[in-house]
């Protein structure tokens, strides 16, 4: 079921009365973590919470806290990029809520979040545990460090734009920055492609952090956009069932032609040579009108490459687009190596053992991957909401809001919402206006 801003504008329209949504004089918020805080209107707090998968904080004063219980949005007055402004966030997207004192407001910590000492599982072997993280120190230079050799590693699954995301990628980047130039990221890659558009963000990115750190695609599928994303990277392994190519792009339901064709052929081959890979296979990948085939010295196992079917092993012929396997990408040599566990990862990486700095990447991943959950379990419900309880609408539209900041991309992308809420912003002035006549 999705919703349409068209029906929620249809919904209210005649709608003049309804009481507004009462308030609590004393709240009690639960987080996701374990963590939970008590306290009333008008409590001062620091807030950290999570934002389109980025960490931040504020520190200011609570307005009021809205809707049912598990999907409150905290109103907080306090400043906002060097101004004072309200912000609400959803509870579900805090990280943890003090009190900063002179309130009356308290914090408690049920669980603990996750820790740096908790085992993780291994991503190629269901059952198996990486090591824990080692100890880390502030070096002279101003850099973390960590006591033993290790990488950072991300899981990057689902679809290009929604699930798998330029926003988590540059999440993960920024955490080995803090160590220093010279970091390995790890991306297992595991998805179908998706939008362009986020390809483009992944491409600016991507050339630029390999100026200062080894970056790995560790592939089980890696279709269209995620081919495009795995072929920036330095190294590229595949699991045994790995696939990478098929990057068609689509302009609706038709494949693209003519100049946008030659564009999107111009930037792959760009990408392949920025990761020292041959163009004319990847060209291979964006349309059935390129061809490649290859011999190979059986002495130094030296690759030629051919955009014809003149070589001895053919690649692809003109009638399909290619989906390189794990046997011929590593014969051609469009692969590194082959690695099902992270185990095996480690010894292609020439670390002494798999042993991951931090667990900030899979903390990364799970925090957008429960985000993109929740939105599509609540999204139908909160429809249903709205038809049934016209008397909460404010609270109910303020809390899709909230959606649009936290889970846009599942909106528009997914459930086909405009990419602008400004009639939603609208709707609720409008209700309010009504309301505040009702009254008088």
């Amino acid at each position: 079921m999705q919703i349409r801003i068209v029906t929620i504008l249809m919904l209210f329209i005649g709608l003049l009365a309804g009481g507004s949504v009462a308030t609590a004089e004393q709240y009690e918020l639960t987080f996701s973590n374990g963590s939970s805080w008590r306290g009333d209107d008008g409590a001062m707090v620091d807030v950290v919470f999570n934002e389109q998968g980025i960490e931040q904080s504020i520190t200011g004063v609570i307005k009021k806290i809205d809707g049912r219980p598990g999907f409150q949005i905290v109103f907080i007055r306090g400043q906002i990029a060097g101004r004072e402004a309200t912000k609400g966030i959803f509870a579900p997207d805090i990280v943890s809520m003090k009190a900063t004192g002179g309130t009356n407001a308290s914090t408690k910590s049920t669980a603990d979040a996750t820790t740096s000492g908790s085992k993780k599982s291994d991503p190629g072997k269901p059952g198996g545990t990486a090591s824990k993280p080692a100890t880390t120190t502030m070096g002279d230079d101003g850099y973390l460090k960590s006591s033993k050799p290790g990488v950072f590693f991300m899981p990057w699954e689902g679809p290009v734009g929604i699930e798998a995301r330029h926003d988590e990628i540059q999440a993960i980047i920024a955490e080995a920055d803090k160590y220093g130039p010279g970091q390995i990221i790890v991306l297992q890659i595991n998805s179908p492609g998706g939008l362009v558009i986020e390809g483009d963000k992944i491409h600016e990115t991507l050339k630029d952090v390999k100026q200062r750190h080894r970056v790995v695609a560790w592939i089980k599928e890696a279709i269209s956009a995620a081919a495009f994303t795995s072929l920036h990277c330095d190294e590229i392994y595949f699991m045994k069932v790995g696939a990478m190519g098929s990057a068609v792009m689509f302009a609706g339901q038709t494949a693209i032609s003519g100049g946008e064709l030659e564009a999107w052929l111009k930037k792959f081959s760009e990408v392949a040579d920025i990761g020292g890979r041959d163009p004319i296979i990847a060209r291979c990948m964006v349309t059935r009108t390129a061809m490649a085939s290859y011999d190979k010295d059986e002495d130094t196992g030296k690759v030629t490459i051919y955009p014809d079917m003149q070589g001895e092993f053919n690649l692809s012929d003109d009638q399909n687009v290619l989906t390189l396997n794990v046997d011929n990408a590593m014969d051609c040599g469009y692969a590194d190596g082959i690695a099902d566990t992270t185990d095996e990862l480690a010894v292609l990486l020439d670390l002494p053992e798999w042993h991951e700095v931090n667990d900030s990447g899979r903390k990364i991943h799970e925090r957008w991957q429960r985000n993109v959950k929740q939105c599509r379990a609540r999204i139908p419900r909160l429809q249903a909401e709205l038809q049934r309880n016209p008397e909460k609408a404010i609270t109910l539209l303020k809390e899709l809001l909230g959606w649009y900041n936290r889970c846009y991309p599942v909106l528009v992308y997914e459930m086909n919402l405009p990419p602008d809420p400004d009639p939603i912003r609208r709707q609720i002035e409008e209700l309010r206006r009504q309301r505040a006549l009702q009254r008088n």
